[in-house]
């Protein structure tokens, strides 16, 4: 697996260059980093951003983890390598949960300290930390999501298409469903509902919500771990 990673990094920086670095760092640093939350005169807001970032830095990561072998020809390679199933996919996963988490965090922390000297007002200790999960889990949903999408793409660009509906049906879809389906929901249910999230971070929603997120990554992961096994006919390790 730290074999995989260790590739993984050395891949991502030759692929990124010096242009590419400036674009990452202008684009999720500047703009996502600063520019967006800094719009937002509530500081729940404005850090909320920071919980969405992975999405839009895993996804395409996870991608190419795949896809981008297969474009590249050297997927068949690399199923041939002295890897089991889980080494690959661990490494793979890891890689992209790392960069687009720690990319999250890093900005986080800049757009922190920036707040500070701006004397711009700033969340609660509980919001900020689940700021940081909340971040950490959008990475592993993104990655998984991603390497779904990338097990099936001929090519990086297919499947960056692809993985853009996934996002839009994610960002878009759950809050215009639940806007949907609020008028025809009982005020009762509403109230009952109302009453699990009264303790804030700490209440039986958010614990509720929790739950479902890990539920969706066990999901997304086991089936992906079937879906990368079909992969391994060649493997000596297999």
């Amino acid at each position: 697996m730290k074999a995989v990673i260790q590739r993984e990094w050395i891949r991502f920086h030759r692929a990124m260059g010096k242009m590419g670095l400036f674009r990452f760092i202008a684009i999720y640093g500047i703009v996502f980093g600063f520019i967006l939350p800094g719009s937002f005169d509530n500081p729940t807001a404005a850090f909320a951003v920071f919980a969405l970032i992975p999405l839009y830095v895993a996804g395409p990561l996870a991608v190419d983890a795949i896809a981008g072998e297969r474009e590249r020809n050297t997927l068949e390679t690399l199923l041939t390598a002295p890897l089991s199933p889980m080494e690959f996919l661990g490494g793979k996963t890891l890689f992209s949960v790392m960069i687009s988490a720690g990319t999250s965090w890093m900005v986080l922390l800049l757009f922190t300290l920036w707040s500070i000297v701006r004397a711009r007002p700033l969340p609660t200790l509980p919001i900020f930390c689940a700021v940081l999960v909340s971040g950490l889990v959008s990475s592993v949903i993104g990655t998984l999501a991603g390497l779904h999408v990338s097990m099936k793409a001929k090519t990086v660009r297919s499947g960056q298409q692809w993985f853009a509906v996934v996002l839009m049906l994610i960002a878009f879809g759950i809050p215009l469903s639940i806007k949907f389906l609020i008028p025809y929901i009982p005020q009762t249910l509403m109230r009952k509902i109302a009453l699990m999230f009264e303790g804030g971070w700490f209440s039986y929603g958010i614990l509720l919500i929790a739950f479902f997120a890990v539920l969706i990554c066990t999901l997304l992961w086991l089936t992906l771990q079937r879906r990368v096994k079909g992969l391994w006919r060649l493997n000596p390790k297999s």
